[in-house]
């Protein structure tokens, strides 16, 4: 999934994808929380609306805002992602990419 998003391998040999839009119009940094409306990170997560281009966060193409450059792990709970705009403050735990990949359909391994 070069720069398409991420591809996890739970530990119970699960596996999910998490496209990059899913990553980037659900980043978990303050500022793009607040840019979404969302008042805390224990908000519920939604579906974007579709017709709503939720990307507006920052000013870059949306090609930039989309690509996944750089995954590094944050500690033992999350990974950090760096995206072609220069965004990298967005932490994902682990249980946080659960919500996400539930918001989808698991890929069984």
């Amino acid at each position: 999934m070069e720069g398409a998003g991420l591809r996890i391998v739970w530990s119970d040999g699960q596996t999910a994808e998490l496209s990059s839009e899913a990553l980037r119009t659900n980043c978990p940094c303050a500022g793009c929380r607040e840019k979404r409306g969302d008042q805390s990170h224990a908000a519920p997560i939604q579906k974007a609306p579709s017709k709503k281009n939720m990307l507006k966060i920052v000013e870059a193409s949306l090609e930039d805002e989309l690509k996944l450059l750089e995954v590094w792990a944050v500690g033992n709970y999350a990974v950090g992602l760096s995206w072609g705009d220069g965004h990298n403050t967005g932490i994902y735990t682990f249980a946080y990419l659960e919500e996400l990949q539930n918001l989808g359909t698991p890929t069984p391994s």
